[in-house]
């Protein structure tokens, strides 16, 4: 019956998601606890389910591997590889009923395919997340990492020391009433907003977007009025784009990303003198040809959450 409602809806009124939004309020009133593959746990925290998909994570791997090879032999770049957990992995006892695999088998599993590799390692920042799950490290409303989430695991990968004050410094809340991801798969008008914050020291830095936008500033207040707040990080979902950082610094790094890594890279501006950034989804770079262009890249880092590792991400 609901199958042919939801299908009903659809057809008949503009004003469907209003009908899903009772429905599912009758549905959670009765006690279910799933919606799409959004879970509702403990104070209406919002999870989605996460289901190994090995082929997937297989082919994701080979091509890094190739494509990490090839800039080690070509041009003596090395790789790092950094896979995110998301939110499921350390909240998933706030559910009464849940059917997910483990994320941490599945890191452990892409750390086990690309041991022993000379050019390319392996990064998760699951241990420093895990430690402080306790703080506002992800969205509830949305699959991604806030920003402190996202500067905790910049510190830790680069091995620096810090400290609560440190962690806090300028850091401060730009939005409320963020709707994401979850909430849109969800629809249920009990759960509130989050809350974004970030760090005003990273963001007066130059940008250029898609080859034909330049900005002063890594943060677009403008995205804060519309409905997917977080593209206020690096100004949307940009295909590609090169961020200058520090002046006083020579190397340069190139950046394969999804979305989780645009609150991280901001931080790199304090170790980079270029961060060239890529959407692999979006741009399909001549990789040879660029980096032929731009001889001061020596790194290159990919960045996934592990939804979209678990995906056909890199082609």
């Amino acid at each position: 019956f609901m199958k042919n409602f939801d299908e009903y809806t659809s057809d008949q009124f503009p004003l469907r998601a209003n009908f899903i939004k009772l429905k599912n309020t009758y549905n959670y009133i009765i006690g279910q606890r799933e919606f799409r593959d959004i879970y509702v746990g403990k104070n209406n925290k919002l999870m989605e389910k996460y289901k190994f998909n090995k082929e997937s994570v297989d082919k994701n791997i080979s091509n890094i591997l190739n494509t990490a090879s090839y800039m080690y032999e070509s041009f003596n770049i090395k790789s790092k590889l950094m896979v995110v957990p998301t939110s499921i992995a350390f909240y998933k006892n706030d559910l009464n009923f849940c059917i997910s695999d483990n994320q941490k088998d599945s890191l452990d599993y892409i750390n086990n395919s690309i041991s022993n590799k000379d050019y390319l390692n392996f990064y998760t920042p699951y241990d420093i997340l895990s430690k402080n799950k306790n703080k506002y490290i992800y969205y509830n409303t949305d699959h991604h990492w806030t920003q402190l989430g996202a500067y905790l695991s910049y510190l830790d990968m680069f091995d620096y020391k810090y400290d609560n004050k440190i962690l806090f410094n300028n850091y401060n809340k730009v939005s409320d009433d963020f709707y994401g991801t979850y909430y849109s798969k969800a629809l249920l008008p009990m759960i509130k907003g989050d809350s974004i914050y970030s760090y005003s020291t990273f963001n007066n830095f130059k940008i250029e977007v898609d080859f034909d936008k330049t900005y002063n500033t890594l943060y677009d207040n403008d995205k804060l009025n519309g409905k997917n707040k977080y593209q206020y990080f690096l100004h949307g979902d940009p295909a590609f784009a090169i961020i200058y950082g520090d002046k006083n610094k020579s190397n340069e790094v190139i950046v394969f990303k999804d979305s989780y890594a645009h609150n991280l890279l901001p931080f790199l501006t304090n170790n980079y003198s270029k961060i060239h950034v890529v959407d692999p989804r979006y741009y399909n770079i001549d990789l040879e040809d660029y980096l032929n262009k731009n001889p001061n890249i020596t790194e290159a880092l990919f960045i996934n959450n592990i939804q979209s590792f678990n995906s056909t991400f890199y082609k």
